[in-house]
């Protein structure tokens, strides 16, 4: 379809081809790739962990928020000095106040802080802490004591040694112009080297911060390569056991049932040996399971459905009718969390598997604003009274929800009632 434009000098519409709209079009796109390049080497010179950057926005903000009830706390104690001399100090608390609750609020409602942001507030906090230098022109004030937690913030957000020692430089710049513009230098009382010590004194903040930054980076990139290394291992550990360990025992105990059939009721003593047998097989099988399965939660899969074919191979080596009901969208919970609920759900239906005697299991993981619950309840013989005291799988599930900071509940009305083991955790 043809297009057209306005000739400016008649006014009159003129026909646009097609190719001038290919080449506007191949342009615009030029643009974009071009704008989208721009900002990847931008964010390549500016690194940041966006864990760092979330923790310094933190201390940051709680700084700067101590800095304001500082200045209201001095203001109120002497308010007839600043009202009728300095009112521009007050003036500087104004957008402190204001990009500080932006902040706040951005982090307190859990969306991103970005670098960016980040770099905007350094930015501020030297433009504030500089003009209340020109305020006071003052060489003998104390204010650009303000500038250390600035460059330290800085540097401990970016990684690059040569835009930390910039924008230190910059800050150096800038305070040495402000000092310049004021006051000026006395030279026969010596205060270029006063000048000099303190600039160096802000490089030197900037350095040793910077330095211990890294040295806490490299640390954390090594423990998390190390835990890549040990959850590879898990996955590798599980696949084995799933093709090994796991397929022998399945066959031994397909062995075992063809056995009892061939067998059949000629020796009540061979029947008897090889049914114990047979269920010692399955028990095996069944704790077998439970590695190859949590395998798969550290592959990234989610805990409801990795539950859910855990609880359906349940059913099938145990011979025992079992359902899985979830209620609610499963958060993006963390890999303890979701191995801890995994293993509790395990140690339950492995009780009632060996102990209950039951005749029917269920499985029910609820996802709610106030956390997560796990519940396996069966209709077996119940627990005794001292079933806490009894061997470990009770303590030990206690033990794991602690860890999550939820708590275990354990029901059970009494012999032949059935029971159920909730967990209720946060989903953290």
């Amino acid at each position: 379809m043809a297009a057209s434009m306005t000739d400016r000098r008649s006014g009159r519409a003129c026909p646009m081809s097609t190719t001038s709209l290919r080449m506007m079009r191949s342009g615009a796109r030029g643009l974009h790739a071009l704008a989208a390049e721009l900002r990847r080497r931008a964010a390549g010179a500016f690194p940041a962990d966006p864990e760092v950057v979330e923790f310094a926005a933190r201390v940051s903000v709680w700084g700067r928020w101590a800095l304001w009830v500082g200045g209201v706390i001095e203001l109120a104690y002497r308010p007839e000095f600043w009202l009728a001399t300095d009112r521009e100090y007050i003036l500087t608390l104004v957008p402190l106040v204001v990009f500080n609750a932006i902040t706040h609020y951005r982090l307190h409602t859990r969306r991103q802080v970005k670098w960016r942001w980040l770099l905007f507030l350094s930015a501020m906090d030297i433009a504030l802490i500089s003009w209340s230098l020109t305020i006071g022109s003052e060489f003998h004030s104390m204010q650009y004591v303000l500038y250390f937690p600035a460059v330290a913030l800085f540097s401990v957000v970016f990684t690059s040694v040569w835009l930390c020692l910039g924008w230190t430089s910059m800050v150096a710049v800038v305070y040495i112009a402000v000092l310049l513009a004021g006051p000026g230098l006395d030279l026969e009382a010596g205060q270029e080297k006063v000048l000099f010590t303190r600039v160096g004194s802000i490089y030197w903040v900037a350095a040793v911060v910077s330095l211990i930054a890294r040295f806490e980076r490299v640390r954390r990139r090594e423990s998390a390569r190390r835990e890549r290394e040990l959850l590879q291992e898990r996955v590798a550990l599980s696949q084995t056991i799933h093709d090994t360990a796991a397929q022998n025992a399945y066959m031994v105990s397909m062995g075992i049932q063809r056995a009892m059939r061939i067998a059949g009721n000629a020796d009540e003593q061979l029947a008897s040996a090889l049914s114990a047998t047979a269920s010692l097989a399955k028990a095996a099988t069944w704790e077998l399971r439970r590695p190859i399965d949590e395998g798969h939660l550290f592959e990234g899969r989610e805990l409801s459905r990795v539950l859910d074919s855990h609880v359906k191979t349940f059913g099938r080596l145990a011979e025992i009718p079992a359902e899985m009901v979830t209620t609610g969208d499963e958060p993006a919970l963390a890999l303890e969390t979701r191995t801890r609920l995994f293993t509790i759900a395990h140690n339950a239906l492995t009780n009632a598997f060996l102990h209950a005697q039951a005749s029917r299991v269920e499985v029910r993981l609820e996802f709610g604003t106030g956390g997560v619950r796990l519940s396996v309840s069966d209709d077996g013989a119940g627990l005794p009274e001292d079933y806490a005291e009894r061997g470990r799988g009770f303590r030990g599930m206690r033990e794991e929800a602690e860890r999550l900071n939820g708590r275990l509940i354990v029901e059970s009305a009494g012999p032949g009632e059935g029971t159920t083991v909730t967990c209720e955790a946060p989903c953290a």
